[in-house]
């Protein structure tokens, strides 16, 4: 199906009564979206935001201050203030804004942790929470860690009061103070860059600030100050975000916002369909039986539409009967009651004059083999020889092992099977030699393996459970089974896939079908008004969807296959 048949039988959706329901679904869904989304699927949500993030601001000599006019502070206290200079101040506010407590198992596998981008932890206190006896245990689960070896051991795990013992080393150190009595300058004191949550729990709207006070990395004496932060960890069934990120997603105003023009598009489907006018595609019902009969191909579809019908017409009882094309044709020409109508396959030289043919939709057949064949592509040269018996091993059409022909094809009655004859063959199918579809054990002396079979779905199951089976099924049945894992192959006739776009180029396995009555039907009959409604914008939607090509446009004019 093309991309205009496809945008075509999307509108004729949504025009018609399913698509009132599609479009209340999807209005409901789309506002209903960010409350599931909050309330049932993301119950457990951790928000954190950056609230300072810059320099400390503590130096007593302002070392980028150039201007000779300025008197800087004692000399002496240059090295402070290179010390200052490079260290900065981060607060981050971290609180629960889900609607259900943050127990300490919920981050039992992914603990919350940020990192700065290098830059070493001197110091860190927890700050300004809204439960004030969490504090100590909050200050208490506060875990630093070196997110490189070289930079500390990255598998220990250390307490805040491990971090403030090495805080009086680091100034030494960074101040030039350290005992000139020693022979050897102390070692380095550990370097953390990352901290981490640990046992985090959380109260329902519970909040806390975590103030860390940060050194730019050794080896990066100048320049800017380093402003990344970094941020991992997710509970158990939610997730950890950046408020301020979250400020600016507009999704659930988003999804909101297209409930309400769906809501808005069913309003007014809801008005269209309301004062759809008679010409437009509205039915008049009637009340009373009709029976549809004839092909067994087609009628799958046909019942779906007449359960359609009877739904909207709730006096009027259909049934349809798979009896074949020229059977039901037949049936149809010895009643005159008026309540019968025949599906076939193409039109058939069983009709008498008194038969008028409706033109419904355009069916498409495809050759198909079982997956052992091997095969995906037959000439009709190829097709003719394995139907007349010149090839009765798979190994004389293609290379490969040895796997003999089983041929599964239709009765006499099968619209189908004229079909195939005529546009493909050019000849008749051949003798029916076999019952199981294995051997032939019917004492004939065909040269071929045939056995017959009276549906679309027992041609499908047999093909598919027979290996080197070759048959044909309308193009819907076959990409059902297909869809389902059958192991069957749709083959390429010559250089052409079964597909309606197809068939202006040349693929030849295709007819119309008819819709047969006796006569014009009576203008208040329930014939009359099920033909209207298979002109219906809901009853071409049901054609498309089961993959047919409807004959008759939303304008009331013939497809041009079918005229």
């Amino acid at each position: 199906m093309g991309l205009g048949q496809r945008l075509e039988s999307l509108a004729e959706v949504l025009l018609s009564n399913q698509g009132s329901i599609v479009l209340g679904i999807a209005a409901l869904l789309a506002m209903a979206a960010p409350f599931a989304d909050r309330y049932l699927i993301r119950r457990k949500r951790v928000y954190y935001r950056v609230q300072y993030n810059s320099k400390l601001g503590l130096s007593p000599v302002d070392l980028n201050d150039h201007d000779d006019s300025v008197k800087h502070a004692d000399t002496e206290l240059e090295p402070l203030a290179q010390l200052l200079d490079r260290m900065s101040i981060v607060v981050i506010r971290v609180r629960n804004s889900g609607i259900d407590d943050i127990a300490k198992e919920d981050f039992a596998d992914s603990p919350l942790e940020f990192t700065f981008g290098g830059r070493t932890i001197w110091n860190a206190r927890i700050s300004e929470p809204s439960h004030e006896p969490h504090r100590k245990r909050l200050t208490e689960g506060l875990d630093f860690f070196a997110t490189t070896r070289s930079n500390g051991d990255e598998s220990a795990h250390n307490s805040l009061s491990t971090v403030r013992r090495t805080l009086g080393q680091k100034l030494l150190i960074r101040l030039g103070r350290a005992s000139n009595q020693q022979e050897e300058p102390p070692p380095p004191p550990p370097q953390w860059d990352g901290v981490r949550l640990l046992d985090l729990t959380l109260l329902r709207k519970e909040k806390f600030k975590l103030v860390v006070v940060l050194r730019e990395p050794e080896g990066e004496p100048a320049g800017e100050l380093t402003k990344t932060i970094e941020c991992s960890g997710q509970p158990s069934g939610g997730r950890v975000l950046n408020e301020r990120e979250q400020r600016k997603a507009w999704w659930p105003r988003v999804t909101a916002t297209l409930g309400v023009l769906l809501t808005g598009a069913l309003i007014v489907t809801l008005i269209a369909d309301g004062t759809r006018t008679e010409a437009e595609g509205g039915v008049a019902c009637a009340d009373g039986p009709l029976r549809i009969v004839g092909s067994s191909a087609f009628a799958p579809i046909a019942e779906n539409i007449a359960e359609e019908y009877t739904r909207s017409c709730g006096g009027a009882e259909v049934s349809t009967v798979p009896t074949g094309s020229l059977d039901g044709v037949r049936m149809l020409a010895g009643d005159d009651s008026g309540e019968l109508a025949a599906l076939s396959d193409g039109e058939t030289g069983e009709a008498t004059d008194e038969l008028v043919p409706n033109p419904l939709a355009v069916i498409v057949y495809s050759v198909v083999v079982n997956d052992s064949v091997g095969v995906e592509r037959l000439t009709a040269e190829q097709l003719a020889g394995i139907h007349s018996g010149r090839y009765r091993d798979w190994s004389e059409v293609r290379p490969g092992p040895s796997l003999p022909i089983r041929i599964v094809g239709r009765g006499q009655e099968s619209g189908s099977r004229q079909t195939f004859e005529r546009t493909v063959l050019g000849a008749p199918e051949g003798a029916l030699t076999s019952d199981s579809c294995e051997r032939a054990d019917r004492g004939t002396s065909s040269p071929t393996i045939r056995c017959e079979r009276g549906t679309e779905a027992e041609v499908v199951e047999e093909v598919a459970t027979t290996a080197g089976a070759i048959g044909y099924v309308d193009l819907p049945s076959a990409n059902d089974a297909t869809a389902d894992g059958d192991p069957i192959t749709l083959v390429e006739l010559g250089e052409h896939y079964p597909d309606p776009s197809a068939i202006s180029q040349g693929y030849p396995f295709w007819t119309i079908e008819y819709v047969y009555t006796r006569g014009v039907p009576a203008e208040d009959s329930v014939l009359r008004s099920f033909l209207e409604y298979l002109r219906s914008p809901a009853a071409r939607a049901e054609l498309r969807d089961a993959g047919y090509t409807p004959c008759v446009g939303k304008d009331g004019g013939l497809h041009e296959l079918c005229r």
